[in-house]
């Protein structure tokens, strides 16, 4: 299928974004809620063929049960629950679309099959990766924006103010080796004139935003068990969050760190050499 142009692309999404109000509705209410696991029985497998490989014959021949109707059908629905998803950015399980999908409860095991033609249709139509996450024992799927992806040499720009103000604090924690105190957090905020007693026109609350940040998988926040503090508020730490280590990486940091204080990227690079490897290692322990 031939790639779509850019504005056509964006003209689709928000197009299939106005035409489903009522399942985004039903979406919202459960953004945040785990869904229960498909109730689907997993295929019985001969021995002797790798699992996947027998997954998909597997999912080949169940799909062929199928309709070409039935299949656009239910490859369209999963395309809109993944982009109604990324609307709060807020990465999904395979029993998430299994549940919120019609049909596809009685047909999971064509699921493979039907999950691939969804991902074409993303990335070809609408400039959307669709990419498979690890957090522990736990594998979510979420969309990145081809859109945004640079060619080599040009200025990586951000599409949003909150956008901006996440890359700015993740090249912060960057720089304190993945480890960020939240005292160093806030004053690093306050020194860009976001404080936490009053709204910013622009980011309104800053603790509800870094909250939000948190849901949406860029940062993590934990606490911090090497402080102890008598009667007071728990000390926490940041860190990246696996939605971060997939759609930002080392280079854009830097590009982050150069702009911001006017040095060449170069000399970051020198200067960071160690902790750009550390995090190239880490992030392969998201992406998949």
């Amino acid at each position: 299928m031939p790639r779509t142009s850019m504005s056509g692309q964006m003209a689709k999404r928000n197009r299939v974004v106005e035409e489903d109000e009522p399942l985004a509705a039903s979406q919202a209410k459960r953004s945040y809620a785990a869904a229960a696991p498909p109730t689907v029985e997993a295929p019985q497998l001969s021995q002797g063929v790798p699992s996947t490989q027998r997954t998909m014959e597997a999912a080949k021949k169940a799909a062929e049960s199928l309709s070409v109707n039935e299949k656009k059908t239910m490859v369209g629905a999963i395309v809109r629950y993944l982009l109604f998803s990324d609307k709060k950015k807020i990465p999904v399980k395979k029993a998430q679309i299994v549940e919120h999908v019609p049909g596809l409860k009685d047909h999971g095991r064509a699921f493979p099959v039907l999950f691939e033609s969804a991902k074409s249709e993303l990335n070809e139509v609408f400039g959307f990766d669709c990419v498979e996450v690890s957090s522990g024992t736990q594998r979510h799927f979420m969309l990145v924006n081809l859109l945004l992806s640079r060619p080599e040499g040009e200025q990586w720009v951000e599409t949003s103010e909150q956008h901006h103000l996440v890359v700015l604090i993740l090249a912060l924690v960057f720089m304190k080796e993945n480890r960020l105190k939240e005292e160093d957090l806030m004053f690093f905020l306050e020194n860009l004139g976001v404080e936490r007693e009053r709204k910013h026109p622009q980011f309104g609350d800053i603790d509800k935003l870094l909250t939000a940040f948190v849901h949406q998988r860029y940062l993590v926040k934990e606490v911090d068990t090497t402080v102890q503090e008598d009667n007071k508020k728990k000390a926490h730490i940041w860190s990246w969050g696996m939605r971060a280590y997939v759609e930002i990486d080392s280079d854009q940091v830097i590009a982050t760190l150069a702009r911001l204080y006017d040095q060449p990227a170069n000399d970051w690079k020198d200067e960071f050499k160690g902790l750009i490897d550390l995090h190239k290692q880490q992030r392969k322990t998201f992406v998949k």
